[in-house]
């Protein structure tokens, strides 16, 4: 394992498209401004063969498959640094943003992410995905206090993970970490000029599967505690999905004032997918994960 002395900045990169994900998304960090007192940390789903790496950096590889909460909580184990990124092999980074992220966390908030911009722009698949996955967190944003950030830009003071630890000890999952934060008292940031650039291209297996197992999974561990009354209100309230989720899309896009001709071309794509996610919510409350936990990717 690579030490360094003094490290402020930890980034763990999530692994689970291959090397020529994994490679572009470090050559992105190589080309960093400020990598004095960065140390890079992958966390891999996929063997090392003959990748060449751009960059030193601490490798973890598993034998069996684990899913990305998991990759995130194996990278966070290992950091050294005050404060701890967390990103995906699906991304490659601004070259000023490692430098923004140390700025932002000299402050009082905690968790601090940036804007998510969109390089699949072949696709009109990948369009759909990208609006209903980061659309939220497309340029432009304003900065300061927020109440969600993106899993794909994300960090964490080190001292603030500390005290949530038992929240991420089997896999972390952003929206319920953030929660915990929130309620002991932490506040989360945006950084705007933070910018993170989605890369990855779909099919439409792919992409309806991942909408359907990400939301049940998300479902059964948000009602994972509530009795058959909390259980029922969820599962009620998710027959609206399927219209609420696009209106919501959409609202946001026209706010944020940008791509405009991408959305009216996906959103036939778009509302299809939304269905899925809306069906995986509504089995997720009624009847739990079902192993879709395991799917999270």
């Amino acid at each position: 394992m690579i030490k360094r002395k003094n490290t402020t900045l930890s980034i763990v990169v999530a692994a689970w498209n291959g090397e020529a994900a994994l490679a572009k998304c470090l050559d992105s960090i190589k080309h960093q401004t400020d990598l004095e007192d960065v140390e890079v940390i992958v966390a891999a789903n996929f063997p090392f063969i003959e990748i060449k790496l751009p960059i030193p950096a601490t490798f973890v590889q598993f034998e069996t498959q684990k899913t990305v909460p998991e990759l995130r909580t194996a990278g966070i184990q290992l950091a050294a640094g005050a404060v701890v990124a967390l990103i995906e092999d699906i991304c490659f980074l601004d070259p000023g943003w490692a430098e923004k992220i140390k700025k932002a966390h000299d402050s009082e908030f905690s968790a601090v992410g940036g804007s998510v911009e969109n390089a699949a722009v072949e696709n009109t698949l990948d369009w759909a995905v990208y609006f209903y996955d980061y659309g939220k967190f497309m340029p432009p944003n304003s900065e300061g206090a927020i109440e969600t950030l993106s899993g794909l830009n994300l960090s964490y003071k080190q001292n603030a993970l500390a005290e949530v630890r038992e929240h991420f000890s089997r896999g972390f999952y952003e929206t319920f970490v953030n929660n915990a934060l929130k309620k002991s008292g932490h506040k989360l940031a945006m950084s705007p000029e933070a910018i993170v650039y989605f890369n990855k291209e779909y099919g439409f297996n792919r992409a309806a599967g991942h909408c359907y197992f990400h939301a049940r999974a998300f479902a059964a561990r948000r009602c994972d505690r509530s009795d058959i009354i909390g259980r029922s209100f969820y599962t009620a309230a998710s027959l609206a999905l399927p219209i609420v989720l696009p209106a919501r899309i959409i609202r946001t896009t026209v706010q944020k004032g940008r791509h405009y001709k991408e959305l009216i071309r996906s959103l036939p794509v778009l509302i299809f997918l939304m269905f899925f996610w809306s069906f995986g919510e509504f089995s997720g409350y009624l009847r739990g994960d079902g192993g879709s936990s395991r799917r999270w990717r």
